[in-house]
């Protein structure tokens, strides 16, 4: 019965081996698939920082190419004003050519009134030899050689002034043929022509006052006779040009009060514009210094940008080196975990061949338990009964002790664990604050000194445009003004022409003064502008570095998912040795880091400083190439 009942209760120790064994294997499967996932977590994190420094890069490199193009079209910029300038002197040439056109129509104009002169004189004298006729009488002898003698001066006197007039013109022509070399040749023939033409008209008109004496004379002879009957006619055709006389007389007078009169005023309009002309040359002398001043300053501007590039390039090529060393911690990385797959391929295959090794062993003792159960079920049917009772209790009672020592395991293991997970999330929580409002305050502080900056910037460069807008609209005035005056001194010029051709030239260097000051105002305008839209795109790049980092924000919070759920899942010694020494990696990277802005706010504060000389002339990007807050939070 004994041997009977000890042999009964070994299927049970058997039971137990393989309940123990299979717990363990689950067990040490479940500590893999911890490890490895954690491992997951932190290549995860590894590649994430890796690809926010490649982002960085990029976007530096874009900076810099975007700066390279500014500069681009800088020059782009001087080399149309040069066009612009180039066409200006053209169009200065077309204005000359049509000044020339303009004195060509005035020696026409000119040409015409001596016309008219001459149409004037022969109508007098078809007036004189209409009144000859009447005045052909003895007693009226010596009137009528008066009447003759005054005619005859008065037609010398048109006849000088004609040819004073002539020869003013011929001088103009010489004057303006002078001017142009070009055609000097063709407005010297027409000349000659011109006064060949007037010498002939001189001939011609000598010629017909002879043959009107000789007239005169025969009809002398022939009207004595009818003097007598037209006496009365004659008297009051003598008033009648008494009257004229007095009347021309009057005019002439009139005329030469006027004319000194308006003499005078262009002597006090020359004096006012002469002061006008020092005053603005001296306002041109300013502004030569202050645009010798503003080159200097670009120059040195100019040094700060290219020792700021070279500080951009060493850096990038600092954290080029940094990416080849994290690249190759990669590398260690992924290699360590081809070993742990390796190691927990051989594991399972082990696990396998124990497997099987005790399913054959446990094969071979159900044979023989079977044997002996049917030995002992032939001779004691009832004993069996009772054996099967006493060793179903056996196992019950095996079993719950069995779940009871479980339970207790897995309570003490979740304490420690949630005990050790909480101190560790309750560190990594705190510091992730500390580090988030450190950056968010460098970041507002940041942006409130750039706006500020800004809006002093705006501000000062609106002054200066309303400036430069008023003082355009005050040259715009004057030169108005000058054109004004200068259509009426030309008019005066064409009664006064020996005169005012001084005072003209005057105005027309004025004019041309005042036209080079409008051109070099507009350019300053110009740079204005400029200046204003590279603030502005400024102003755009800064709020996209503010958008850019709000999107870098979200994968920091995926990030802390990622964390909260590999935190809740049982943590190894050895994971927490690596997370250690990577999170001491990180701290030093940190330090770098903010080395790397401190240089950068160094820097932020000399070019600050020289900012309120650039305003007018140039500007840059100085966030270009250097690494701001915001890879603090990628980082964590």
């Amino acid at each position: 019965m004994a041997s009977g009942i000890n042999k009964i209760h070994q299927p049970g120790t058997c039971n137990g081996s393989k309940a123990a064994r299979s717990s363990s294997a689950e067990e040490c499967n479940w500590e893999m698939h911890v490890k490895m996932c954690k491992k997951i977590a932190q290549l995860t994190k590894v590649i994430y920082a890796l690809n926010t420094k490649n982002d960085e890069h990029e976007a530096s490199i874009q900076a810099l190419r975007e700066a390279h193009e500014e500069e681009i079209q800088h020059v782009l910029a001087e080399t149309r004003e040069t066009i612009l300038q180039c066409k200006s002197k053209a169009e200065e040439e077309q204005l000359l050519r049509k000044h020339i056109q303009a004195l060509e129509i005035a020696v026409e104009h000119h040409k015409r009134l001596k016309e008219k002169a001459l149409a004037e004189l022969t109508l007098c004298k078809k007036q004189v030899e209409g009144r000859e006729p009447r005045a052909e009488a003895n007693q009226a002898q010596t009137v009528l050689s008066t009447d003759t003698v005054d005619t005859n001066a008065d037609f010398e006197n048109k006849l000088l002034r004609l040819n004073h007039e002539s020869g003013g013109l011929l001088n103009e022509c010489k004057a303006s043929g002078r001017e142009n070399l070009d055609k000097k040749v063709n407005l010297d023939e027409k000349h000659s022509v011109e006064g060949q033409a007037l010498i002939n008209k001189m001939e011609d008109l000598k010629s017909e006052n002879q043959r009107a004496t000789e007239e005169y004379t025969l009809k002398t002879s022939k009207l004595q006779a009818s003097y007598e009957r037209e006496k009365e006619t004659l008297k009051r055709a003598m008033q009648q040009s008494i009257t004229e006389t007095n009347n021309y007389q009057q005019r002439e007078m009139e005329q030469r009060k006027s004319s000194e009169a308006e003499e005078g005023f262009l002597l006090q309009h020359v004096k006012k514009l002469e002061a006008d002309l020092e005053e603005k040359s001296q306002k041109i002398n300013e502004r030569k210094k202050h645009s010798q001043k503003m080159k200097e300053r670009i120059q040195e501007l100019q040094t700060q940008l290219e020792e700021f590039k070279r500080k951009s390039e060493c850096e990038l090529k600092q954290l080029e080196k940094e990416k080849d060393v994290l690249t190759g911690k990669l590398q260690n990385s992924s290699l360590e975990v081809a070993q742990l797959k390796q190691i927990l391929d051989q594991q399972a295959n082990n696990f396998k061949e124990s497997l099987k090794k005790h399913n054959v062993q446990s094969n071979k003792e159900k044979e023989k338990l079977l044997q002996d159960l049917q030995s002992t079920i032939k001779e004691n049917q009832n004993v069996k009964l009772q054996l099967e009772a006493s060793h179903q209790k056996v196992l019950k009672m095996l079993e719950k002790s069995k779940n009871q020592e479980l339970k207790e395991a897995e309570e003490r293991l979740k304490k420690e664990f949630n005990e050790t997970f909480k101190i560790q999330h309750q560190s990594h929580k705190l510091e992730i604050q500390t580090l988030e409002e450190k950056a968010k305050k460098e970041l507002h502080d940041e942006l409130e000194q750039i706006q500020k900056q800004q809006n002093l910037l705006l501000g000062s460069l609106r002054v200066e445009l309303s400036e430069q807008q008023t003082l355009c609209s005050n040259l715009k005035k004057q030169i108005d003004e000058l054109q004004m005056e200068l259509r009426s001194v030309r008019t005066l010029k064409k009664q006064q022409e020996g005169s005012s051709q001084s005072q003209i030239r005057s105005l027309h260097d004025e004019l041309e003064k005042c036209q080079s000051e409008i051109s070099k105002l507009k350019k300053e305008n110009l740079l204005l502008k400029d200046t204003m839209e590279l603030l502005s795109a400024e102003l755009e790049l800064q709020k996209q570095e503010a958008a850019q980092l709000q999107d870098r924000e979200k994968p920091h919070r995926r990030l802390k998912e990622l964390e909260e759920k590999s935190r809740k899942r049982e943590s190894r010694s050895q994971d927490t040795h690596l997370i250690g020494c990577l999170q001491d990696k990180l701290s030093g990277r940190e330090e770098i880091i903010k080395q790397l802005a401190e240089g950068r706010k160094c820097q932020y504060s000399l070019l600050a400083s020289t900012e309120t000389y650039r305003t007018r002339s140039f500007s840059f990007n100085p966030n270009t190439g250097c690494l701001t807050p915001s890879v603090k939070d990628t980082w964590q």
